[in-house]
């Protein structure tokens, strides 16, 4: 006997679907607060690890302009370059064409940034004696409008300012002839020889400044309190005489270019 139809009444499956179930709003936020604390946690060091590679990168590009600094002694009769003085010194006058690098302003205000693509602003390196030697390119005539930069001058952690100056490192300013060297401040109208500097492990060649605070020259005078030295996670990026680097705390470089600057900054002591 076959069993009875039931019409119009659709038969109920025998498979049971489960019932999918999304986070609940407290599991949402457990999950929101736990990435945040590793954010917390992990975003200073990623910081960190990427300053240290501008740090590194920073003094890279000190190491060869440094040796630019040297290998133009070798050509000169161990002579270095003259490190910069007065703005313009070394546009105006034929007598300063032995300065690591060109240019310099007083008269324009680097806070304006309306200022940065005046002609003449920033530092001219394609200019200086030491730039055939760092670049391995023919040194340029002066040009007020010339406005091309070069990464070996220039800083990774600089500003734009950084940027619209060009260079960002600076030479010793006793280097200049005629500034203190030794007890007889005796020393040859060409420069400073490398052969007669004392201790030149310990005497400055470059800083990296601060750009706010490196405008008018491309020579770190020491005692100047008006500019300061870049810094990498608290340390000054600093080059010597005899070619090698420091990254040097901030408390110390203070101390060096203060108190201490006959030590550092006086070839003839």
């Amino acid at each position: 006997m076959s069993c009875p139809t039931t019409f119009g009444i659709v038969p109920q499956s025998r498979s049971r679907h489960r019932r999918v179930q999304g986070f609940t709003l407290v599991e949402l936020m457990v999950v929101i607060g736990v990435i945040a604390i590793m954010a917390a946690i992990l975003l200073p060091a990623l910081n960190k690890g990427k300053e240290q590679g501008k740090g590194t990168a920073c003094r890279n590009n000190m190491k060869q302009i440094a040796l630019g600094f040297l290998m133009y002694a070798e050509d000169n009769e161990e002579f270095l370059p003259w490190p910069g003085g007065l703005p313009d010194r070394s546009i105006t006058s034929k007598q300063y064409e032995s300065d690591w690098c060109f240019g310099g302003q007083n008269t324009l205000d680097p806070n304006l940034s309306s200022t940065w693509e005046v002609p003449g602003f920033g530092f001219n390196a394609e200019c200086g004696s030491v730039f055939p030697y760092v670049l391995s390119q023919p040194r340029m005539e002066y040009d007020s409008d010339f406005k091309e930069s070069y990464g070996v001058y220039r800083c990774p952690s600089s500003s734009r300012l950084g940027e619209a100056l060009r260079v960002n490192y600076s030479a010793n300013g006793w280097l200049d002839p005629g500034k203190p060297f030794g007890v007889t401040g005796k020393v040859s109208p060409r420069g400073v020889m490398t052969t007669a500097v004392i201790d030149p492990a310990r005497k400055i060649m470059l800083v990296n400044e601060e750009p706010t605070r490196f405008t008018l020259s491309p020579a770190f005078a020491p005692g100047n309190l008006n500019r300061r030295a870049q810094l990498h996670l608290g340390r000054a990026n600093v080059a010597f005489i005899d070619g090698h680097m420091e990254a040097i705390q901030s408390s110390r470089f203070q101390l060096m270019q203060g108190q201490d600057s006959d030590i550092y900054f006086n070839c003839g002591r």
